[in-house]
């Protein structure tokens, strides 16, 4: 797992929600050991469920009581304000911070990889090499002469079963003989095979099929 996954994985957090897989948690320990902004924020999130537990803990007795005259117990309410306090404070020391630079990040040019794909058919599956650390991935299919539409949607299905599949919405090109242009976010996408279906918004029937191979390198 490197830093760009674990960012959009959010594995810190669920490596501290014990939410991850043994597979995933093993992957992200190995890549939290080496990153110091991941390893800081494993850190941060312990210290803070360690230090929500004991404020809680210290509150336990008063939660859900009321005195005569209706008013939760002051004990509690600085409890909860001290609870409240701490979450403030994790959220602005270290997730806030890392969502601006990541915001910061994606709104910087860059270059991607792109790739024309070619019809079932023509030369069989193409493999598409993508560097891991690579935010998105853009893949360019030419429309088949007579098979114009006003929108198209592209059913985009991985075949290993649990990668899934997507689809994508893609404005008709400009003229004929433009071809369309379709961005992907390289988190959604694993090594393996995948079909590419081309058709029409709002028909179903197919227009054109693209067969690839994703080559995470």
């Amino acid at each position: 797992m490197n830093h760009r996954e674990a960012v959009e994985r959010q594995a810190a957090d669920k490596y501290l929600l014990n939410e991850l897989s043994p597979a995933e948690r093993s992957a992200f320990e190995e890549h939290y050991f080496e990153c110091p902004e991941c390893a800081a924020e494993v850190e941060a999130g312990a210290a803070f469920a360690a230090n929500a537990r004991a404020v809680l803990a210290e509150g336990g007795d008063y939660a859900g009581r009321r005195t005569a005259t209706g008013w939760l117990r002051p004990a509690y309410l600085i409890t909860a304000a001290a609870a409240l306090a701490a979450i403030a404070g994790y959220q602005e020391l270290v997730r806030i911070p890392r969502l601006r630079k990541e915001l910061q990040r994606l709104g910087e040019p860059r270059a991607y990889v792109a790739h024309f794909l070619r019809p079932v058919g023509q030369g069989g599956d193409q493999v598409l090499a993508v560097p891991k650390e690579a935010l998105f991935v853009g893949l360019l299919l030419d429309i088949p002469p007579g098979a114009e539409c006003s929108a198209y949607v592209c059913d985009i299905r991985a075949e290993a079963p649990e990668s899934g599949g997507f689809s994508v919405a893609a404005p008709a090109p400009a003229s004929p003989a433009a071809h369309i242009s379709i961005l992907i976010p390289v988190s959604r996408l694993q090594s393996g095979a995948y079909t590419l279906v081309l058709r029409c918004s709002g028909d179903l029937s197919e227009t054109a099929r693209f067969g690839f191979k994703i080559q995470l390198d």
